[in-house]
């Protein structure tokens, strides 16, 4: 049986129609990145001033090589390369996302890798954790205290439009009460660039990009600025 011209006129507008959709369907869910966060009600939302703790690199702790779980949530992420520059550039990303959405007063910790490395040993467990980050705050007379933690943080392997590796980013954050060690939100980001092939979902996260392959300072960039999208408001 042959093809009439309507026949075939009516396959390629399914096709095309097809395609459409894929588009629309992309890029309505494609600008979702990988960001998990916990909504923080109103009345919980009641203080003044952070203490904004460094990112600790969770990798430096023994054991953690693989895959390692928050010590505040109990989340599992999958360990891997954490760049030298990753928690000062997350923890200077961060502070100046603070101050551009929000007005809270904000003092700083100036821990060092040890120091971080000495409070996680001696206070393994989620609660231990947690009370050891509230004693902090309350050393500094903060209400709340904002912990930062990379798992990865590792640079793509090749150029913006042709890659070996891809960047890869994980990293989680936390708003703990220092009157009662209450976590009050929480946010985590965990993505390794796609190709677009690979998850036509993605099309408006990969188009928002430049339509290439991005560092690894840019992916966690466009976490964190997702997450602060939701961060309290007074």
């Amino acid at each position: 049986m042959h093809s009439t011209p309507d026949t075939k006129l009516s396959s390629k507008r399914l096709v095309w129609g097809l395609f459409g959709w894929m588009i629309i369907l992309g890029l309505n869910y494609g600008c979702q990145t990988p960001v998990y966060v916990t909504e923080t009600s109103s009345e919980l939302a009641n203080f003044e001033k952070i203490l904004v703790v460094p990112f600790q690199d969770m990798t430096r702790i023994p054991g953690n090589d693989v895959d390692t779980r928050c010590p505040v949530c109990g989340r599992v992420f999958i360990s891997g390369e954490v760049a030298d520059n990753a928690t000062d550039f997350l923890t200077a990303q961060t502070t100046a996302l603070l101050k551009r959405h929000s007005a809270y007063q904000l003092v700083f910790e100036r821990l060092t890798d040890s120091s971080m490395d000495h409070l996680y040993s001696a206070n393994p467990t989620a609660n231990g954790s947690r009370q050891a980050f509230v004693e902090k705050g309350r050393e500094n007379n903060a209400d709340v205290v904002l912990l930062g933690l990379v798992y990865r943080f590792k640079e793509r392997v090749g150029t913006g439009y042709s890659v070996e590796l891809p960047a890869s980013v994980a990293f989680g954050m936390h708003l703990i009460r220092v009157t009662d060690g209450r976590t009050l939100w929480s946010a985590h980001f965990d993505e390794t660039q796609k190709a677009l092939g690979d998850n036509l979902f993605q099309l408006g996260s990969f188009l928002s990009r430049g339509g290439r392959w991005v560092t690894v300072e840019e992916l966690a960039t466009s976490g964190l600025e997702e997450i602060f999208k939701k961060f309290p408001q007074k």
